[in-house]
C-alpha cells in the first residue's frame, strides 16, 4: 500500500507501467477535437456528455492550482483544464475511476462520468470574468491528463493540505 505521505514524484515511480490509453486519433494534436468535435470550437459553452469518450476530475480551485503545477513542473503531460464557480475540471481518459489496486480518488475529488457538463466557449478566460473559463487548453488539441500522476498529486495535497511549492505563482 502506498503512503499517505508520498510525493507526487515517489508515487509517480512507483507506478510506472500503469497507464492508461484513451481513445485517441494517430495526431496527439487533433485530441480535444477528435473527442469532443465541434464543441471543442464553440464561441458558446457547451453541454456535453461524460462517461462516454471522456471523464472529469473536479476539485477545489486550490487544490487543482496545486496539482497542475505540480504536473508541469514533473513535466508530466497535462490536457485541458476548465473552471466552474471556483472548481476545477480535469480531462481524463473514460474509465479511469478504475485506478489500479489500493488507489482510490481521495475524498476531496468529485469523479464526473455520465452526467452532462457544460464546458466554456472556446476563448473563455478568467481575466474575462466568467466563472465558466478556460485554465489551460495547452499544449493546443491535447485534451487529456494522465489519470495516475494525476491521482498521485491530489493524494500528496490531500494528505499534507498545507504543502505549496517554490516557485509556484497565483
Amino acid at each position: 500500500m502506498l503512503s499517505p505521505l508520498a510525493t507526487p514524484a515517489e508515487t509517480t515511480k512507483r507506478m510506472r507501467g500503469h497507464t492508461r490509453t484513451p481513445p485517441c486519433p494517430p495526431d496527439p494534436s487533433e485530441e480535444a477535437s477528435t473527442v469532443l468535435g465541434q464543441a471543442w470550437r464553440s464561441c458558446t459553452p457547451t453541454s456535453v456528455p461524460t462517461g462516454e469518450r471522456f471523464d472529469l476530475v473536479r476539485v477545489d480551485e486550490t487544490l487543482g492550482h496545486l496539482a497542475l503545477h505540480s504536473l508541469r513542473v514533473r513535466g508530466i503531460r497535462c490536457g485541458a483544464v476548465f473552471a466552474d464557480h471556483g472548481s476545477w475540471h480535469f480531462f481524463v481518459p473514460p474509465g479511469s475511476a478504475a485506478l489500479p489496486p489500493a488507489m482510490d480518488w481521495p475524498q476531496a475529488v468529485t469523479y464526473l462520468a455520465g452526467q452532462h457538463v457544460t464546458i466554456p466557449a472556446r476563448g473563455a478566460r478568467a481575466a474575462l470574468g466568467t466563472a465558466l473559463h478556460w485554465i489551460t487548453r495547452d499544449p493546443p488539441g491535447y485534451l487529456f491528463t494522465a489519470p495516475i500522476p494525476l491521482w498521485a498529486a491530489l493524494c500528496a495535497f490531500t494528505a499534507r493540505p498545507d504543502t505549496t511549492i517554490t516557485g509556484m505563482k497565483r
